[in-house]
């Protein structure tokens, strides 16, 4: 249960929020019109039909809004923490410009929607480049980001035919970069501590240095706090 409780917390736990979000709303859409699968317009196909539009909108903004939150906790514990955090801002941003621009809506709109995905994954690889660099070129973080990338080219070739697999490269692309961050994300902040804990002052040299005993009255000899009470120096 304590593992349980470690996963679901940070970062990592809200990666995997994102996720579970993004996978379960396009498993509805995927009910509601299973055509969706072979029109090779990939997931942005159940942003223009109205039924699946509230669904798409919900697992593509869910993930977005999880994955912003799981860098920006993250990036302090990053070698660049200000251009993760842009990013991390950014990729919401282009999520929502997905979201929001269906391409059936005339060419400028769906030349806006290319932009918008093509900014986000190549905004995808960056980051998970720079992770990987971060994470010492981890076995698995490199198996994870060749996924990411493998997903991608798939999507890139399908992308400008009629008929094919655009949505599993899709998919396939989402499903590898989330494999990175979590791999990825522990790793490099274990690595480099957050900059408070570094600075954490230690204890002052001066409290510790040994005090010395107190000074109980003692005078040379023949003085008279030496003597016996009641008696004189001779």
């Amino acid at each position: 249960m304590r593992a349980v409780g470690h996963i679901i917390r940070g970062p990592v736990g809200d990666v995997v929020k994102g996720q579970l979000g993004l996978l379960g709303g396009l498993a509805v859409c995927v009910a509601l019109r299973s055509e969706g699968l072979g029109v090779n317009h990939g997931v942005s196909y159940y942003g223009v039909h109205r039924e699946t539009f509230p669904w798409l909108a919900a697992a593509l903004l869910t993930a977005a809004l999880f994955t912003r939150r799981a860098l920006r906790s993250a990036a302090p514990a990053t070698p660049a923490p200000r251009p993760v955090r842009r990013l991390a801002d950014a990729f919401t941003v282009l999520v929502a410009g997905v979201v929001f621009t269906p391409y059936t809506l005339g060419p400028v709109i769906g030349w806006v929607h290319r932009a918008c995905g093509a900014a986000l994954y190549l905004l995808q690889l960056l980051l998970g480049w720079w992770l990987v660099a971060w994470a010492r070129r981890d076995a698995l973080a490199v198996g994870c980001l060749l996924f990411q990338l493998g997903g991608g080219i798939v999507a890139a070739v399908y992308v400008v035919q009629d008929e094919g697999l655009l949505l599993h490269g899709e998919v396939t692309f989402q499903i590898g970069f989330a494999l990175l961050l979590i791999r990825a994300l522990p790793l490099v902040t274990a690595a480099r501590p957050r900059a408070g804990a570094a600075a954490a002052p230690g204890p002052d040299p001066a409290e510790t240095r040994p005090s010395r005993p107190p000074v109980t009255g003692c005078r040379a000899p023949g003085g008279d706090r030496d003597r016996p009470p009641g008696r004189a120096a001779p």
